[in-house]
């Protein structure tokens, strides 16, 4: 496969960097380290990532990784593979196995950074494109790697936007550059803070207010204020044919497993209440093993949310990091037949997962369905790329993460 990474390389520059959904029978994308069990598209350089998926057609088909370095703005850099890649690109994945004792059949995937064949030797913004044997992307993932040589500190507090006093959370950011040289901080260092590890939802790259003694400061502004938001909804079906708290039904049909969830209802006017979350992630889970990977079943999954007037023209979608935070017509919502709710199905492995319903138009509205609250708990996250004016590719140099419950009520 060496002598097609030009050609797919080519084509790559031309037509991929719009992100390209999952394939309908890829599932469970996760990328993962050794230090946390939620999938993460943010490492540290060095550390070992785990890229893991399953094929549900269960027939051990060929797939191939690929990597490509990009730019800040994920266009495809210049760098030649060999200037950060020690070893090769473009390799088959040898480590996969069925599924055992499941009633849905897949083959279970997965590939650790770096391996024997693969390192990546630069912090940078890393496209991972997962190729089958015609060279077809089935599934894609952004992954950045990023090293410890600035401290980065962030800041949360309530909105001074008196409008949306109790709907805001405002964020402000130090960046301590001891151990690199910056001279013109407004061209070498680009920055942003984003929510809760969705990068769809973050700041433009920001200026600092006033730096002093390689201190840049970012004081809150505009930019820098979200929707709190609501704590995420969530359910766990680790128990295939048992009702839990948010699970109204199960059952067996067609060969397939199906949970029917709770209707959900809008709470943008109800008073907020702290329900512990994980942040939009998700866990894969079974309740009778503990080989997750190959032993958990998978269940059609009958999401619904009351039809309200105010939003029943809105294109309304599942979101959480489960789908890769993607819009597709799968996790689109659709009037029923008795125009009451509006619902989908998804097809996912067992486990326990957050999501939300969000609206989306110009951007992305988390709060209009599901309310916004200043006191909602919510990661924020920085990284920080440093391009000298003689180098050739922007480094990330750091990277921040706080919590707004921490803060907040501290």
């Amino acid at each position: 496969m060496f002598y097609k990474i030009t050609f797919l390389l080519l084509f790559i520059s031309t037509s991929l960097f719009s992100q390209i959904n999952d394939a309908d029978f890829i599932k469970s994308v996760k990328t993962k380290n050794n230090k946390s069990d939620f999938t993460h598209t943010v490492h540290p350089l060095n550390s070992t990532l785990t890229f893991s998926f399953d094929d549900i057609t269960g027939n051990q088909e060929e797939y191939y990784y690929l990597i490509t370095h990009c730019e800040v703005d994920w266009t495809p850099s210049d760098l030649p593979i060999s200037y950060y890649i020690d070893g090769f690109n473009n390799l088959q994945i040898n480590n996969f196995e069925n599924s055992f004792g499941t009633l849905q059949n897949y083959t279970h995937y997965s590939f650790n950074i770096p391996n024997d064949d693969t390192r990546i030797t630069k912090s940078g913004n890393y496209l991972f494109q997962i190729l089958d044997i015609n060279e077809t992307i089935v599934c894609e993932r952004r992954i950045t790697f990023y090293e410890e040589k600035t401290a980065v500190s962030i800041k949360i507090s309530e909105t001074r936007d008196l409008a949306n006093f109790n709907k805001k959370q405002a964020i402000s950011l130090v960046i301590y550059t001891n151990n690199i040289n910056v001279n013109y901080p407004n061209q070498e260092i680009k920055t942003f803070i984003y929510q809760n590890g969705d990068r769809q939802l973050r700041t433009p790259f920001l200026k600092p207010t006033f730096t002093s003694n390689n201190t840049y400061t970012y004081r809150p502004t505009d930019e820098t204020e979200f929707y709190a938001g609501n704590e995420f909804y969530y359910f766990d079906n680790n128990e295939i044919l048992k009702n839990s708290r948010f699970v109204a039904r199960t059952y067996r049909e067609d060969n397939h497993y199906h949970s029917i969830l709770f209707p959900n209802k809008s709470r943008a006017n109800s008073i907020y209440t702290y329900n512990p979350d994980i942040n939009g992630s998700f866990v894969f889970r079974t309740f009778n093993s503990e080989n997750t990977d190959t032993e958990s079943d998978y269940s059609k999954v009958h999401f619904s949310l009351v039809n309200n007037n105010e939003f029943s023209n809105e294109d309304i979608y599942v979101y959480g990091a489960f789908n890769n935070y993607q819009f597709t017509e799968e996790n689109k919502l659709k009037l029923d037949p008795t125009e009451t709710y509006l619902t989908t199905d998804l097809f996912l492995k067992q486990g326990f997962y957050n999501y939300d319903y969000v609206i989306k138009s110009d951007g992305i509205d988390r709060h209009t369905i599901s309310g916004s609250f200043y006191e909602t708990e919510n990661n924020y996250e920085c990284l920080v790329y440093f391009q000298p004016i003689n180098s050739i590719y922007y480094q990330v140099v750091g990277y921040g993460i706080a919590n707004s419950k921490q803060q907040i009520e501290n």
